[in-house]
């Protein structure tokens, strides 16, 4: 068990699993092409990249697969790629470590596990399916592809948006469950074809949970004003 990894777990976290739907033990035939795989499909939306790749830290090499750990600021992230293709993340909700952050000081009132921030969700949704679409595209992908995404650590926690200009809440939406979990499989020219439409309706159903369900449009909408507004466009 990692130290990290258990620190991610006390408080808000993303799992997410992505894989062929058929197991092929040694898919990728040298250990060594992982690493580079894993890096070249690697989605920088935003200033930070999904999965993060960290320069500065060793990656793990076991006898069939990697792993990388990462903390920095409020990111906290583990991930491990397998020779059969698997790739399994786990991530801190980045709005519950803003006590160890100089770059994004908590809000008035803050505390770890009492937030859930709109535009932080629809964007790692978009980096998930945007990261399964180029690693279906790799020596990783198969004709039908799998992805599941696990938010957990969600009981009481409030939908929260930092731009409310944009998303004004007439009252405070909070959830009831603990967590949610996500699971789709399509087939690979599905899921390069559109990876940022199938970011939607997952982002929907999450924050359908806490009460909050809109019209796809509304989210697409908001999920291309982000990018936008990140890539200065």
């Amino acid at each position: 068990m990692s130290a990290l990894l258990d620190k991610i777990r006390s408080r808000g976290y993303w799992r997410v699993t992505i894989r062929p739907k058929s197991f092929i033990e040694k898919r990728i035939q040298n250990i060594s092409a992982l690493y580079p795989i894993v890096q070249k499909a690697s989605v920088e939306l935003r200033g930070w990249d999904f999965p993060h790749i960290d320069q500065r830290t060793n990656t793990h090499i076991d006898i069939d697969w990697i792993k990388q750990e990462s903390e920095w600021q409020q990111f906290l992230e583990l991930w491990h790629f397998y020779q059969s293709g698997q790739f399994v993340d786990i991530a801190g909700m980045p709005e519950d470590w803003y006590d160890q952050s100089t770059l994004w000081p908590a809000p008035q009132g803050w505390e770890p596990g009492r937030l859930l921030e709109i535009g932080d969700a629809l964007f790692r949704f978009t980096e998930i399916f945007e990261f399964a679409a180029r690693l279906a595209l790799t020596e990783a992908g198969d004709e039908l592809m799998y992805v599941e995404v696990t938010v957990s650590g969600l009981k009481g926690r409030s939908l929260w948006v930092d731009i409310p200009n944009r998303l004004p809440f007439r009252q405070n939406y909070v959830a009831s469950l603990s967590e949610l979990p996500y699971e789709i499989e399509l087939p690979r020219s599905d899921l390069v074809a559109q990876p940022q439409e199938l970011a939607l309706k997952p982002a929907n159903e999450l924050f359908a949970r806490f009460g909050w369900q809109q019209d796809a449009n509304l989210l697409r909408d908001l999920q291309k004003s982000l990018l936008k507004r990140v890539q200065g466009v």
